[in-house]
């Protein structure tokens, strides 16, 4: 027994610092992976709930003046909105092409099909919900009744003014291998603008303009590399796309400066510009809406950024139920 007793002492203190040196030179090793398989009832407790579930999302009925009804007049206020009567979004709407996020949106969750190809659900109960949705197409709503306001100078028409913007087109325009028009928001407008990006190398993407512009999605739609000029700018799904593969980035005072973006740009090699055409061509699927909504399409990429975001808020609301000085963390 004493015989038995010294040598489990003996291979414990042989085992022991062969342990704790392993630790040492692995640095990362993962602790809990390799000793938690020891305790069943620890590593047999499932999650909260998996990453790859679509994201639960409660959407509000709305009369439909606030949002179909704002693309088609004739559309009965009393009638619910679903995917058999929702009005097929007009391409050649002008203006209202650069606010339509909230349309694709709500279709998606009307359209409601088993597959794993949608990244969001509706559900009926609000307390199966991990967000809210409110389907008030709020951009286009502005835009509609705009024209019946008499105060013209709004803060919608100052930033689409875009002060950065007029002042590259008075620096760029004329100037050789460049094209710089100011398209207006109309059919002919747009079909104009997407042959000229179609035709182009790179495509330019000032600041100053709305939040619900559509430049930067239809640059890479058109396979144009997008120059994207802006000192704080929130780019789409970026996450999971790295955007320096595709795109080329100015700031203000850089782009502002006479003679340097065009410089730059010329000097981006035949092979640098080829890769990055091809990357863009890889990812431009990631742009496009269309209804019935497709896997990883622009709609369901959306409500992935979505799903992303919903922990850190969750975590925050937690935090501050329990705490007493708040932001401590920070």
């Amino acid at each position: 027994m004493q015989k038995s007793i010294k040598r489990t002492l003996g291979c414990l203190s042989l085992c022991i610092p062969l342990l704790f040196g392993s630790f040492l030179l692995a640095g990362t090793l993962d602790y809990k992976s390799q000793f938690l398989y020891f305790i069943p009832q620890l590593t047999d407790v499932a999650p909260c709930r998996s990453g790859s579930l679509p994201l639960r999302v409660y959407m509000y009925d709305l009369p439909p003046r606030f949002n179909v009804g704002l693309m088609d007049s004739n559309f009965p206020n009393n009638t619910p909105v679903t995917a058999e009567n929702i009005p097929s979004w007009r391409w050649s709407d002008g203006l209202r092409k650069q606010h339509s996020v909230e349309y694709w949106m709500m279709a998606s969750l009307l359209y409601q099909r088993n597959d794993e190809s949608q990244e969001a659900v509706r559900v009926m109960d609000p307390d199966l919900a991990d967000v809210f949705f409110v389907p008030f197409f709020s951009s286009l709503s502005f835009n509609v009744h705009v024209r019946h306001m008499t105060e013209t100078d709004t803060v919608d028409e100052k930033l689409q003014e875009g002060i950065i913007r007029a002042q590259l087109h008075k620096m760029l325009n004329g100037t050789k291998d460049v094209i710089y028009d100011e398209a207006h928001a109309s059919e002919e407008g747009f079909k104009t603008s997407a042959e000229q990006m179609r035709l182009s190398k790179f495509c330019l993407h000032p600041a100053g303009d709305t939040p619900s512009s559509c430049r930067l999605f239809d640059a890479i739609v058109s396979h144009c590399i997008p120059v994207i000029v802006s000192d704080k700018i929130e780019l789409p799904y970026e996450s999971e796309i790295d955007y320096k593969e595709f795109s080329v980035f100015f700031s203000t005072n850089e782009a502002l400066k006479p003679g340097y973006l065009i410089n730059e740009l010329r000097n981006i090699s035949k092979e640098k510009w080829i890769n990055m055409w091809l990357r863009i061509k890889s990812i431009s699927h990631h742009f496009e809406f269309q209804y019935p909504p497709l896997k990883e399409d622009a709609v369901n990429m959306i409500w992935r950024e979505v799903k992303h975001k919903v922990p850190a808020f969750k975590l925050a609301v937690h935090r501050s139920r329990r705490l007493k000085i708040p932001d401590w963390w920070r």
